[in-house]
Order: C-alpha cells, then structure tokens, then sequence
C-alpha cells in the first residue's frame, strides 16, 4: 500500500472515531430540578374517613423554589415554599417550608424535619431503595408494621403520561413508596409521578384501616383513612 492510500485510511478511522456519538452520562436528574424561581401549582383532593363518614376537601397547593443554601459537605439545600388557597382569587396562605437536595447519587427532601430519600441515581426500571433511610418512621412509615414494606420502587420509566389536568408529558416515572392490599386488615398504596424537567406532577396517597370486629370482619368498612390525591395544574420553569 503506497503512502497516499495509507494516509486516506488513517484519516477515514480518525474521521469515524471521532463521530461516535459521546458516552451518555443521563442518571435522571432532571427528573428533580432544582432551579430557583421555579414554581409548581396542584390540583389536590382530600378525603379523611372516620367510621365510614367521608369529608372531602379541595384547594390549590403552590410550591416554589424560593432559595438555596450551601451545606458544610459543599452541596446545595433547596427551599420549597409551600403555600394553599380554596379559590383562585383567594390569596396564597403559606401553610410550610420543604427543602430538597442531592447527596451522592439519592435525592433527599426534608417534609417538615422528616427526611425521605425521593430517588437514587441513576434511575432505571425496576431499582428499589430504602426511602426512609434517614427517619425513625416505624416500619419505613408503612400503616400496617410488618408487612415488610420498606422499599420504594421505580415502576415504570420514561413512559408516556397524560393527566386528568389535560397536561401531558412524553417522559415519566413512577415511583412506588408502598403498595400493601389487605382485603381485611386495610390498604396502604402510595405512589409518585415525576416528569423529566418538570419534577413531581401526580401523587397519590391511599392509606385506609378496615373493621375488623366480628360484626364487620372481611367487609372493607374503614374505621379511618385517609385518600389524598396531588395533580399538577400548571408549571413555570427557570
């Protein structure tokens, strides 16, 4: 082979080497991003069960990303103010503070001093953590102890979401906090919906205690619960 030819073969590998596409490094964080001014309104619908008596309540929740704070390990706190009113032309009643943060590869927000691992990176189909790692919950914050339901898991990713508020999303995931059906004793479900740059856009909380005297045993008659659902109305990014 003559050098001229040789030359055009080396530069035709170098030219290909360097078209490969680049090593992706997406783990899922803009599945929570954290990004000053950004605000979030909800639909919420809460129903509280007490001796099978229904009281159900409406409003809007407003979150926004108010601040951050650097940490003593170098990382950044996020405050969220959280705020509702029953009527739009109510004003915003500011009910309590949130902050969030990424630590190493998990996602951590405090609710009310309470800790939560939200995510762990990277995010993928069928991965499962500890959500309660940093909180003395008894049972990881299950209703019924026991049941050995201290996992979350991530159920379905980057899947396609259309919500009851017409939004709709081409990349979502779900994450499962606890998912406990007891035709007896009780139903504990609760659930998370994130959209990739966007952040939360559904949760839905289901935690009910049956009857479980000899008159009412097996009839699903709740003597409490609760049913919280959270759906996201409208968003502004930074």
């Amino acid at each position: 082979m003559n050098s001229s030819r040789l030359f055009l073969l080396l530069f035709c590998i170098l030219a290909a080497c360097s078209s490969e596409d680049p090593i992706s490094t997406d783990i899922g964080l803009n599945y929570f991003p954290l990004r000053t001014g950004s605000e979030w309104i909800y639909q919420v619908e809460e129903t509280i069960i007490n001796q099978s008596v229904e009281e159900t309540t409406t409003y809007e929740l407003q979150i926004t990303l108010v601040d951050s704070i650097k940490n003593d390990n170098g990382t950044y706190a996020y405050i969220f103010n959280r705020a509702t009113r029953t009527e739009d032309e109510n004003p915003w009643q500011s009910i309590s503070t949130w902050s969030a943060s990424v630590n190493k590869n998990q996602l951590i927000q405090n609710e009310s001093n309470i800790h939560f691992v939200k995510m762990i990176f990277p995010l993928f189909s069928g991965s499962r953590w500890n959500g309660n790692q940093y909180n003395n919950l008894a049972d990881n914050g299950n209703l019924f102890n026991g049941q050995g339901s201290e996992l979350y898991e991530l159920t379905a990713f980057d899947k396609p979401l259309l919500l009851p508020t017409g939004l709709e999303f081409q990349q979502t995931s779900t994450i499962v906090q606890n998912n406990f059906v007891d035709p007896i004793v009780g139903t504990d479900q609760r659930k998370e919906i994130y959209a990739r740059d966007v952040g939360l856009i559904f949760k839905e909380n289901i935690q009910l205690e049956y009857c479980t005297t000899p008159a009412c045993l097996g009839q699903q008659k709740v003597d409490k619960g609760v049913i919280y659902v959270q759906t996201l109305a409208s968003y502004a990014s930074q």
